[in-house]
C-alpha cells in the first residue's frame, strides 16, 4: 500500500493549480507521476526541495502521455538516473523529440519557451515501454497502466492503491478542473482527438470504480462517477459546439475563436465560474488548440467516409 503522494504545483503558465507533478515516497527513494514541461522544471525542482526531496534522486517517472506539458522535462530526470515509464507509442519520441519540438516551434514560434519549452531527450536505456494492464514495481510502489486513448493514442492512466484506496492518475483523459470547483474543461488537442474513442476510455475508467482520481490539471477528485459523467457531458457539448463554429462559413479564424471563447465562457459562468477564472484557465491558447483538434478530427472523419464510400463502389459499373 502506498502513502499519499504530494502534489507539486508547477504554476504552469504562471497560473496557480494549472498543472501538477505528484511525488511518492518509496522504500528507499522517490518516484514521480508526470514531469511537467521544461518551462516549469525549476519550479518542480524547488517544490521537491521544499518537501525534502533531492530532484536528482528521483528513481522513476511515470508519464501519462508525451505532450509537452506532461513529459517535456522527463529527459532531465532520465539524465540523472530516473527510469521513465510510458506508452509504447511514446518511446521513440522521448528518445528523439525532434518531431515534437519541430511541431511545437511551428505552432508557438518564439513563445514556445514561455508556453512549455521544448522536450529534452531521454537516454534510450532509461525509457521503458509499458503495455495496457501491465504493472510496474519500483522501490516498493506499484502502478498499473490503463490504455486510455481519445485525447492521444499514447495515453495511459496509472492505477495504484493509496492508503487503502484504489486511485487513478488520469493525465488528460478525465479532463481538467478549474481549482475550487467541480467544473470540467477539456484539452481537445490535435492531431489525435477523437470523441468516440475518448468516451470509451471514460467507460473503461468508470468500470474500475476508483475511489479517487488524481488530475494533472488539477487536484484530487473524491467523487469519480460524477466527475466522469461531467467529463462525458463536456465532450459531447464541446465537440458539437466547436463543430458548429467550424462549419459556419460566415466566420473567419478570428471570428471562430471569438465565438468559441464566448460560448465556453458563457457555459462556464452559468456553472458558477468567475470571469477571472475564465480568463485564467479558459484562455486563447486553449481555444486555438481545441479548434485545431476538432478540425483535425473532422478532416480525418471526412477522409475516412470518402474512402469508405469509394471502396463500397469499387467494381460496380456506372454505365
Amino acid at each position: 500500500m502506498t502513502d499519499t503522494p504530494i502534489a507539486i504545483d508547477l504554476k504552469y503558465g504562471g497560473v496557480t493549480e494549472a498543472a501538477a507533478s505528484f511525488v511518492f515516497k518509496g522504500d528507499t527513494g522517490y518516484v514521480l507521476v508526470e514531469s511537467g514541461p521544461l518551462a516549469t522544471l525549476e519550479t518542480l525542482k524547488a517544490g521537491l526541495l521544499e518537501v525534502g526531496v533531492d530532484p536528482a534522486s528521483i528513481k522513476a517517472v511515470f508519464l501519462t502521455h508525451i505532450h509537452l506539458d506532461h513529459a517535456g522535462a522527463a529527459g532531465w530526470f532520465a539524465d540523472h538516473g530516473a527510469d521513465i515509464y510510458v506508452h509504447a507509442f511514446g518511446v521513440k519520441h522521448l528518445i528523439d523529440p525532434s518531431k515534437i519540438n519541430e511541431s511545437a516551434r511551428r505552432i508557438y514560434g518564439e513563445r514556445l519557451s514561455e508556453v512549455s519549452g521544448e522536450m529534452l531527450p531521454c537516454p534510450a536505456s532509461k525509457v521503458h515501454a509499458v503495455a495496457h494492464s501491465e504493472t510496474i514495481s519500483v522501490d516498493g510502489l506499484e502502478f498499473t497502466a490503463i490504455e486510455t486513448p481519445g485525447h492521444a493514442r499514447h495515453h495511459h492512466a496509472w492505477s495504484t492503491v493509496i492508503d487503502g484506496r484504489t486511485c487513478c492518475f488520469t493525465g488528460d483523459v478525465a479532463g481538467m478542473r478549474i481549482p475550487g470547483t467541480s467544473w470540467v474543461t477539456l484539452p481537445l488537442a490535435p492531431p489525435e482527438f477523437d470523441p468516440a474513442i475518448w468516451l470509451q476510455s471514460l467507460d473503461q475508467l468508470e468500470a474500475f470504480d476508483f475511489d479517487a482520481l488524481y488530475l494533472t490539471h488539477f487536484g484530487i477528485v473524491d467523487d469519480p462517477r460524477a466527475h466522469l459523467s461531467a467529463t462525458r457531458d463536456q465532450i459531447d457539448w464541446e465537440t458539437a459546439a466547436v463543430t458548429g463554429i467550424l462549419e459556419d462559413q460566415s466566420l473567419d479564424h478570428k471570428g471562430r475563436k471569438a465565438a468559441y471563447l464566448d460560448a465556453l465562457h458563457t457555459r462556464a459562468t452559468a456553472n458558477g465560474i468567475s470571469q477571472a477564472d475564465c480568463d485564467a484557465y479558459l484562455g486563447a491558447g486553449m481555444v486555438d488548440m481545441n479548434l485545431g483538434g476538432v478540425q483535425r478530427y473532422l478532416d480525418l472523419r471526412r477522409k475516412a467516409e470518402d474512402e469508405t464510400g469509394s471502396g463500397s463502389n469499387a467494381g460496380i459499373s456506372t454505365k
